[in-house]
């Protein structure tokens, strides 16, 4: 169940990242234009309409990608030394103070740490911090820390081996 919820949310992210560049991965789209990021993140959609239907994860992973991502994958508005901050007094228990305690692929070359995941899979990385792991024992944080100071480890992260 897990993986189907977050190949969810990855695919949305993916195919909502497509709309900000103004491309499209479904044939025939052409529609698919950048919107106004303010606009995107913070409206309520009509009800009965389909954006009344986004579930929580889905909300949150279209803020990442319509509001928080610009076009090389960075995290926008992060504040990188709060994040290690936060980073070093929330995360570094579990995965140390690089990030490199844990390998998230222990089988397959090269390694994949926190801050590779940050910097190449960030759709995985956000919906792992915001919604948690349960098959590793990650906790979700959407509801233990605000928003800003998601953005902010997330940023940090980033930075990371």
């Amino acid at each position: 169940m897990r993986f189907t919820r977050l190949a969810s949310a990855g695919l949305l992210a993916l195919a909502a990242y497509g709309m900000l560049l103004g491309v499209s991965a479904f044939a025939g789209d052409t529609a698919a234009k950048p919107q106004d990021e303010k606009t995107v993140a913070t409206q309520k959609p009509e009800p009965g309409s389909p954006g009344d239907t986004l579930t929580r994860e889905d909300a949150r992973m279209a803020l990442l990608v319509y509001k928080l991502l610009d076009k090389d994958g960075k995290i926008k508005g992060a504040n990188i030394e709060r994040g290690k901050k936060l980073f070093m007094q929330n995360c570094r228990p579990c995965h140390g103070d690089d990030g490199r305690r844990f390998n998230f692929a222990p089988y397959y070359e090269p390694p994949a740490y926190i801050g590779q995941r940050a910097r190449n899979d960030m759709p995985t990385f956000w919906y792992q911090i915001n919604f948690g792991d349960d098959d590793r024992g990650m906790q979700a944080y959407i509801d233990e820390f605000p928003l800003q100071d998601l953005v902010d480890i997330a940023g940090f992260a980033q930075t990371l081996p």
